[in-house]
């Protein structure tokens, strides 16, 4: 198995485990959050997590690491980021799209799009004390 750093210094440690059991969540329980209605009506008590998550993809967007991960859809004009991640047998689809302005959606899939990259795995994510977020892959 190869050990792959996705990210050098995670935003912490503590905030680091934070979006990674999130977005367990989001997969396992099957939600979907999009940014703006995040931002502007939605009052959960989890409204820090989710943002924690959407976060932690904009600041490694142009993470090299992540290039294995990130499909595009040229569908449209629109710079536009695509991931598939997974939990168990669980999937949800992240989008982050830049045009006039920028926004995320987090969703459920019954499975990945035929586009997509590699999965994102979430049972394969490790976080070390150091801050660093490694990938174990096959």
């Amino acid at each position: 198995m190869t050990r792959k750093t996705l990210v050098e210094k995670d935003m912490g440690s503590l905030e680091g485990r934070i979006w990674l059991v999130k977005l367990v969540e989001l997969v396992k329980e099957r939600k979907s959050f999009e940014e703006e209605s995040l931002m502007y009506g939605y009052e959960g008590a989890d409204k820090e997590e989710i943002w924690t998550c959407m976060e932690f993809f904009y600041q490694n967007l142009y993470n090299q690491a992540f290039g294995d991960f990130i499909w595009h859809d040229d569908d449209d004009e629109w710079e536009n980021y695509n991931f598939t991640l997974k939990y168990r047998d669980l999937y949800s689809e992240v989008n982050i799209v830049y045009g006039i302005g920028s926004f995320c959606v987090i969703k459920p899939v019954d499975r990945p799009d035929g586009r997509a990259g590699k999965v994102f795995d979430l049972e394969r994510i490790a976080l070390l004390a150091t801050g660093e977020v490694i990938y174990n892959d096959d």
